[in-house]
Order: C-alpha cells, then sequence, then structure tokens
C-alpha cells in the first residue's frame, strides 16, 4: 500500500492511455472519481470540461485530489482550431485550479515538452518557454493559469507516451511505429525530430509519488535519457521483434503535419531525481516487455508471427 496522502482522487482524462494508466495504478489505494468526454466508461463521471453546466457538476462533487490529463493532445490539430486548443488547455486547467484552491485540494497538472523550442535540449524546470506551435503555446498557457489559480500545484511536464493498445486505449506512437515495422511494404518514419518515449505506467508511477508528497509544487520534469526519431523508434521495434525493417525508411520530414515541431525537446529529471522520485526508465530497456504483451493488437490488425 502506497501512504496516501489525499483522499479521494479526481483524475480527468481517465481514458486516454495515461489516464487509464493512472486509474490502473491507483486501484485499491486510493477512492477514485474518474471522468472522460471523448469515451467515457462504466463508472465514469460523462463531463465536458469545456462547458460550464458541467464544471459546475464536477465542483459540486467530493474530491480532495486532483489528476488533470484531459486536452487537446494533436499539434495538428490545434494549430488548425486555436480557440478550442486554447479553451480545452488553457481556460479550463485555469478553472479546476480554482476549484482546487478553494476547496485545499492536491493538484497535479499534466504539461508537456513542447512548450520548449527544442534546440538547446535537455531542458531543466526553469528553462525558457518558447513554443513553435498551437499546441505548446495553449499548453503554457494552461501551465500559468493553474500556477496563479492554484499556486500549490505542480506541474509535470512529461514527452511523448507509450504503452500497451487495446481496443479501448490506444497508444498512437508504439501502433505506428508497430505498422511500419509489420507493413511488409516500404513506409516512411521521419528521421528529423527526436522524442524520448515514456512508458505510461512509468509516469503514473511519478504521479502517484506526487500524491504521496502534497509538499512538491511547481513545475517537475518527467523526462528519459534515450532519444529516438520515429525511424528509429520503428527500427529499435524491429529489433526487438526480431523482423526485416528493410522496408522502413527514413523520411526528412512529414508533410502531412501541420504543425511544426520542436527538434529536440527534451527533459532532464533532475529535479524528480534530487526528491527521490521514480524517473521513467528509457525506453529500450521498457520496450521488450511492452512489446510481448501486445499479441491482442497484432492480432485484432491482421499480423501474425515474425517477419
Amino acid at each position: 500500500m502506497i501512504d496516501m496522502k489525499v483522499g479521494r482522487v479526481m483524475v480527468t482524462g481517465a481514458s486516454g492511455l495515461l489516464g487509464s494508466a493512472i486509474l490502473r495504478r491507483l486501484q485499491g489505494e486510493a477512492d477514485l472519481l474518474a471522468l472522460s468526454h471523448s469515451q467515457p466508461l462504466p463508472g465514469f463521471m460523462a463531463v465536458d470540461l469545456a462547458s460550464e453546466p458541467d464544471r459546475v457538476r464536477v465542483q459540486a462533487e467530493a474530491w480532495d485530489a486532483l489528476v488533470h490529463c484531459a486536452g487537446h493532445r494533436s499539434p495538428d490539430f490545434c494549430e488548425t482550431h486555436r480557440e478550442e486548443a486554447f479553451t480545452l488547455n488553457a481556460a479550463v486547467p485555469g478553472y479546476l485550479g480554482q476549484m482546487a484552491r478553494m476547496r485545499g485540494a492536491r493538484m497535479i497538472h499534466i504539461s508537456t515538452d513542447y512548450v520548449f523550442p527544442g534546440t538547446h535540449p535537455p531542458y531543466k524546470e526553469g528553462d525558457p518557454c518558447r513554443p513553435v506551435n498551437i499546441y505548446g503555446e495553449s499548453k503554457l498557457e494552461g501551465e500559468i493559469r493553474v500556477a496563479e489559480a492554484c499556486p500549490d500545484a505542480c506541474i509535470l511536464r512529461i514527452g511523448a507516451l507509450y504503452g500497451v493498445p487495446s481496443v479501448r486505449v490506444p497508444s498512437p506512437m508504439l501502433e505506428e511505429g508497430l505498422t511500419a515495422v509489420l507493413a511488409g511494404k516500404p513506409v516512411e518514419q521521419d528521421h528529423g525530430i527526436k522524442r524520448y518515449p515514456l512508458l505510461v505506467d512509468d509516469v503514473a508511477e511519478v504521479v502517484c509519488f506526487l500524491l504521496c508528497h502534497p509538499e512538491v509544487g511547481g513545475v517537475l520534469h518527467a523526462g528519459s535519457g534515450k532519444a529516438v526519431t520515429r525511424y528509429e523508434w520503428a527500427l529499435l521495434i524491429g529489433k526487438i521483434l526480431g523482423c526485416d525493417t528493410r522496408h522502413v525508411k527514413a523520411a526528412v520530414s512529414d508533410p502531412a503535419r501541420r504543425a511544426p515541431r520542436p527538434p529536440d525537446a527534451g527533459l532532464a529529471a533532475g529535479r524528480l531525481r534530487d526528491l527521490g522520485g521514480p524517473v521513467p526508465c528509457d525506453c529500450d530497456k521498457a520496450l521488450p516487455d511492452v512489446l510481448a504483451r501486445c499479441s491482442d493488437w497484432a492480432a485484432s490488425h491482421g499480423f501474425s508471427g515474425r517477419k
């Protein structure tokens, strides 16, 4: 059992990749209130946090801590839907921060490495933020509003997430890599932008640590040490699976993407390490076990065996 310092924990975006991992980690350890809009599941509270009536419903619920995972995560969507991006990624966190402060609740707000320009990694918590796209701008504004509304909140910046995908909870980065490797025909993958993939279960452990240590506030980075482009990510997957990856080609850029990306927004996890927190492991260490548990996904997508 963990030494939980809070009572009922409310998790927004609870049906997403990170939200569902947090629920799994806290199951049996804490009283949970799961919120979801896009894919509410049995036992979940269906809410649209951009709706004032729904926020009133949330405010009326009993909760002692908040882990805010909900938001628009696609940089390409945000680039062409600025108003929607700023509503959900900036205004809503501010509203929730006000609720948390009013009831004296612990708040953990999930943010992103995309608040940085990606030119001078690894980034520490106090380094200047200069987003290169609307997604990063909206998330940075969300950080500012949370800090103003709830000064004791912890703003947790993370990078690209992966985990075992399921029918209900996709893992886009992993699924894209798997699909490229198992395609059996020429496919291009970006070889310009570096990401630092984080196992979603590792991030859930960081969230659990922060719930156990309410004295930890301000900005905190949860980053890993291994950088990969999407091309290198596919090759790593192929190597672990024992697959031929000669059909996977390196692309300089992806013309289908509307939003620019920071070239290398790696996060330094020094503060988390100094606090005694669980620093996420590098992807090459965690990926073999994850891939070993992807048989259901492979079968549902028509893949079987090794190539």
